[in-house]
């Protein structure tokens, strides 16, 4: 079993119930390198966090989804383009990679990615969403961060919801997306949601200081169609040949009836959108 793992099952053993899902509890474990074919934290664990977390509905306006790779904002948030797009919103996806690095054994992966990813769009609405493609390397957004920051700042209007990774979520990339969509909406004081990807499988339930989550409920068709444009993605899927990059146990977290988003606590009224009842 991975190390930090074992620091966190250890942990879980010595903690009462009752402290392991306070906020204050467990420093968040940091992987040393991602390794999705080992288990993670249990769903279970997550499930018991988010169940009384504030249901979260989007206020008027455009829609700005951001991810890193594609393939991130359906994991992330596929039921909630779905759902914005269906009830009429713009809703915009922005990738800021093709996704290149995550198949290399693939020829032309990044050609196999954009054509997963015009799929899983389909998918997700009938309607026309918008899609922005930044072009930035794969595994090295970090050294690009001026640049992306300067792209999403001129696609983002001044009333939108930004829908961006997780800051934390122990992927290079996705954290230096992060970095520039915080930055970003404290400047233009726009409303900011953060979805995890990998931070579900090797953090633990209140890990995180100063964060909160909100839930999204998913209709049964954002549902159906946030798992159709999963199985879009297939190169992501497969492990034919080798560990998939996104085995069972780590889909597990993505087929929930809700999304799970993390908005900063104390934050300004501007950076967070209103509660739903």
């Amino acid at each position: 079993m991975a190390p930090h793992l074992t620091d966190l099952l250890l942990q879980l053993k010595a903690a009462r119930l009752g402290d392991v899902f306070n906020h204050n509890a467990i420093p968040p474990p940091r992987p040393r390198v991602m390794d999705s074919t080992r288990a993670g934290t249990p769903d279970s664990y997550w499930q018991t966090e988010l169940a009384t977390a504030p249901q979260w509905k989007p206020p008027p306006g455009p829609v700005i989804v951001v991810a890193a790779h594609p393939d991130d904002e359906t994991f992330g948030a596929g039921g909630l383009i779905h759902s914005c797009a269906h009830a009429g919103h713009s809703v915009a996806v922005i990738t800021v990679t093709d996704g290149e690095g995550a198949r290399t054994d693939l020829q032309r992966p990044g050609t196999v990615r954009r054509r997963e990813m015009r799929a899983a769009l389909s998918c997700l609405s009938g309607r026309y969403i918008q899609w922005h493609r930044l072009g930035m390397p794969d595994g090295n957004v970090i050294a690009h961060e001026p640049l992306v920051e300067r792209a999403i700042k001129t696609r983002l209007p001044a009333d939108a919801t930004l829908v961006a990774p997780f800051e934390h979520d122990g992927h290079a990339d996705h954290e230096a997306v992060a970095r520039v969509c915080i930055t970003l909406a404290r400047r233009r004081g726009v409303r900011l949601l953060r979805y995890p990807i990998w931070a579900w499988h090797h953090s633990a339930p209140g890990a995180w200081q100063n964060t909160e989550f909100v839930r999204f409920e998913l209709s049964a068709a954002a549902q159906l169609a946030k798992s159709r444009a999963i199985r879009c993605f297939a190169s992501q899927l497969d492990d034919s040949t080798s560990h998939a990059v996104m085995p069972a146990h780590v889909l597990e977290y993505f087929t929930r009836p809700y999304e799970a988003f993390l908005v900063t606590r104390h934050a300004t009224p501007a950076s967070i959108s209103r509660f739903g009842p």
